[in-house]
């Protein structure tokens, strides 16, 4: 009888044991992208939110906005494609570049240099940038009105 009862608490330990919580394994975050570009921790709900947290102006520049930001991997690269838009009703100048960011949210890339277009009145015009290396995995798009004297 005693050996019966002697089983019976050791069975009943192990399948208390064996019931324990086990410590769940930790799945490593997955980078936050909103229209297939990073957005680190930025809350992105929209377009507008992910224009608000990409693009950045060197200056004012009038009438021109980014109306759409896509972004898709391109063998191992980072690709962009935006759409400028001009509501003026005149031929306006402006460049853009894009500051190339790595995993640890440094500089992954030395300057990259203006590129100028020319966006005739009222009219759109879609742009593609590419990343230069692969360690650039996240980006700032700069806009600057060529139009102002300087």
């Amino acid at each position: 009888m005693k050996r019966i009862a002697m089983l019976s608490v050791m069975f009943a330990l192990a399948v208390l044991t064996g019931c324990a919580s086990k410590p769940t394994p930790v799945v490593p975050q997955s980078p936050q992208v909103a229209h297939g570009c990073p957005v680190g921790n930025a809350r992105v709900g929209s377009v507008e939110d992910l224009i608000a947290a990409k693009v950045q102006t060197a200056g004012a520049v009038e009438n021109v906005k980014v109306n759409e930001i896509q972004c898709t991997m391109q063998n191992d690269l980072l690709r962009i494609d935006f759409t400028l838009a001009n509501n003026a009703t005149t031929v306006r100048r402006v460049a853009y570049r894009f500051d190339w960011i790595d995993r640890n949210g440094l500089k992954a890339w030395n300057d990259d240099s203006w590129k100028p277009v020319y966006l005739y009145e009222q009219s759109r015009q879609t742009i593609v940038g590419l990343a230069p290396a692969a360690t650039a995995v996240d980006f700032r798009l700069v806009l600057l009105d060529a139009d102002k004297k300087r």
